[in-house]
């Protein structure tokens, strides 16, 4: 099953939609949140644990009154009077009124009892919460954040706005938050992703298909990367598997064209050519066996000017072309950029091809597929917004983007990477600080160069290898102690597990 990842109103609305539509009643559905969370509550639990279940005026503390009476042991409820109620909730409440293993407390009581308690359940507020918390519940709140008790959010961490992840005035941080039916995608960003230390996604019975048609984005997963692996049929030749060109490269940074192209042959290309400065081609030939080597003419350790003209000879030979890897923010990156496009197949611009395209936006607009590779400030280059403005809303950003450019891939990266075509969109959720090192992105554009000539599918290309090059980091490793070549390094381990997984 697919984990999809919602703004707070796709998520109302998935919810709206197997209600009115697909006729689900909304106490079934609250049922098996209910169920659901109660599961993996229990998992958390010691026999002598003192629990206590903090309930507000909606839905989400229906959801809290439901899990109460399905923990089947004494336990603490604070709940809001029935007056302020959602109907559902009501319900709930008629149906645990009458527990003996049950005990309401007031709010005086609570306060006291959030000192000494072992496990705190937060259902206070749900997605819908859009004010600032204030009065008792912003008391509750912050005296839930001065406990040490171990505390579980339903839905989403009360006081997180689920779209942004800002604060509304005030938030309970977790241990671990509960996500009924989706991820929202204020979880993952902004102030969301040190609120939510841990994040688990449970269905409650809303059809797949209302996520599938409403194009929500999907969460990277190991089944999810299974699926998009390109099959490798054991009758195929070199030619079947593509071919490709990478340009790059520099005096001062041999080393990125080399990472990138190693990636590229160990992901799995048929024949990988690499065009490089004239200054670097001998240095090139010592590194890499199996690659061709083309070179173009140079001028201070960069390609010059006239490096297009050698370029101009490769029309119509490749299935994808790569541009960019340690080429230095040159004006001959300008033109090469510009003719690289000119080869008319599948480009994918990473690292100074970025920059080089900030001028000419319009040229993102082929007729064949570009992938683009930037991190936050490259992306600067790329859209009309700033750093900050991208850091706050990184979903927006990459539709936006998206929207403009149809025939373009973007792989935004961060601490989580959004991969976007269209109206379609990946989320790679595994922030690893192993990656942030030089090298790391030329890895990147190599993986996806060589899955691309496997699937010739730019966005399942981008997508798969975002999550192998994310993989590649697992390792028992200090992450300050990690090499670009030790990811290069489990490419076919994690290739393997996938294949087997």
């Amino acid at each position: 099953m697919k984990t999809t990842i919602c703004t707070a109103a796709q998520a109302r609305l998935a919810d709206k939609t197997a209600i009115h539509e697909h006729k689900i009643p909304s106490l079934i559905l609250m049922e098996h949140a209910a169920l659901g969370c109660t599961k993996i509550i229990q998992n958390h639990l010691q026999p002598g644990d003192q629990v206590l279940i903090l309930c507000g005026p909606g839905n989400n503390g229906g959801d809290g009154l439901a899990i109460a009476r399905l923990l089947h042991r004494p336990c603490i409820v604070y709940a809001p009077k029935v007056s302020s109620m959602s109907n559902d909730e009501r319900i709930q409440w008629a149906m645990l009124e009458k527990n003996e293993q049950v005990h309401f407390s007031s709010f005086k009581e609570t306060l006291s009892l959030l000192q000494s308690v072992d496990v705190i359940i937060d259902a206070l507020f749900g997605n819908g919460l859009s004010r600032d918390i204030e009065g008792d519940y912003k008391t509750l709140t912050e005296a839930v954040n001065a406990s040490d008790a171990y505390v579980i959010s339903i839905d989403i961490n009360s006081g997180l706005d689920a779209t942004s992840g800002k604060i509304l005035n005030a938030c309970i941080i977790s241990d671990l938050t509960i996500c009924l039916d989706c991820i929202k995608t204020g979880q993952l960003i902004n102030e969301g992703k040190k609120i939510c230390s841990k994040l688990e996604c449970i269905p409650i019975g809303i059809p797949q298909t209302i996520h599938r048609d409403a194009k929500t984005a999907i969460l990277l997963d190991p089944m999810e990367a299974k699926h998009l692996l390109p099959q490798r049929p054991d009758d195929g030749h070199k030619g079947t598997f593509g071919k490709a060109l990478m340009i790059g490269g520099s005096y001062s940074m041999h080393g990125a064209i080399t990472m990138a192209a190693r990636a590229c042959y160990q992901s799995g290309i048929g024949t990988l050519t690499c065009f490089v400065p004239d200054c670097i081609h001998d240095i090139l030939a010592q590194k890499m066996e199996f690659a061709m080597l083309k070179s173009g003419e140079d001028k201070n350790g960069y390609f010059s000017n006239t490096a297009i003209e050698a370029l101009a000879k490769e029309t119509g030979k490749y299935d994808i072309v790569t541009i960019g890897n340690g080429m230095g923010q040159q004006e001959s990156t300008k033109k090469l950029v510009q003719k690289a496009l000119q080869l008319s197949t599948c480009t994918l611009f990473d690292a100074d091809a970025c920059w080089a395209i900030r001028e000419h936006p319009e040229l993102l607009r082929q007729d064949f597929s570009i992938i683009l590779t930037p991190h936050i400030k490259e992306m600067t280059y790329l859209c009309h917004r700033s750093l900050s403005e991208i850091l706050q809303d990184p979903f927006g950003t990459v539709q936006e983007f998206c929207a403009s450019y149809p025939n373009c891939t973007l792989v935004l990266k961060s601490d989580i990477t959004l991969i976007g075509h269209k109206d379609q969109m990946y989320v790679l959720h595994q922030p690893n600080s192993a990656l942030a090192k030089g090298g790391s992105g030329d890895i990147l554009c190599g993986i996806i160069a060589g899955l691309y000539g496997q699937c010739r599918n730019a966005f399942q290309a981008a997508a798969v290898g975002t999550y192998i090059h994310s993989c590649c980091a697992k390792q028992k490793k200090d992450p300050a102690c990690f090499m670009p070549e030790d990811l290069i390094h489990q490419i076919p381990n994690v290739f393997q597990s996938l294949r087997e997984g």
